[in-house]
């Protein structure tokens, strides 16, 4: 089974937050977007102190989720599903307002994918039952 395979099952599996460690995150990046193009769902990615974008639209900013706190909001309150990659967003893990945003998340009648993709992830002991955790290691070549 190729790696986006597997990408695409983790994304499918029901699992509403989803932390993947990853040295190489530029990689696990580009292999979301590129399974991103062969897919009807909507993919967002977000990077710190940037606006949130609609993958494949990188030039269109959605308005107020510049901030860790305006980005959960976003997400929280969105009524459609979607597919949300935090890149490097740690810090949200780390505020116990955003914690409760996740678990609304993890929990609620909207179904919507959290995917946070940093190279360490310390999952809080309160958010550990509604979380699937992953470990991406591509091994150099040589």
């Amino acid at each position: 089974m190729s790696y986006l395979n597997q990408l695409e099952k983790m994304l499918d599996s029901g699992n509403r937050v989803i932390m993947m460690e990853s040295f190489e995150v530029d990689r696990v990046c580009d292999l979301i977007l590129e399974l991103s193009r062969f897919s009807s769902k909507p993919y967002y990615l977000a990077l710190p102190e940037k606006p949130m974008h609609r993958l494949g639209a990188s030039h269109i900013g959605i308005p107020r989720t510049n901030t860790p706190e305006d980005l959960m909001e976003h997400i929280e309150a969105s009524q459609h599903f979607g597919i949300y990659i935090l890149r490097n967003y740690t810090e949200i893990l780390e505020d116990n307002d955003m914690l409760e945003d996740l678990i609304s998340i993890a929990t609620g009648d909207t179904h919507k994918v959290v995917l946070m993709v940093s190279e360490y992830i310390k999952v809080p002991a309160v958010l550990k039952p509604y979380v699937a955790r992953s470990k991406h290691q591509i091994k150099n070549a040589g």
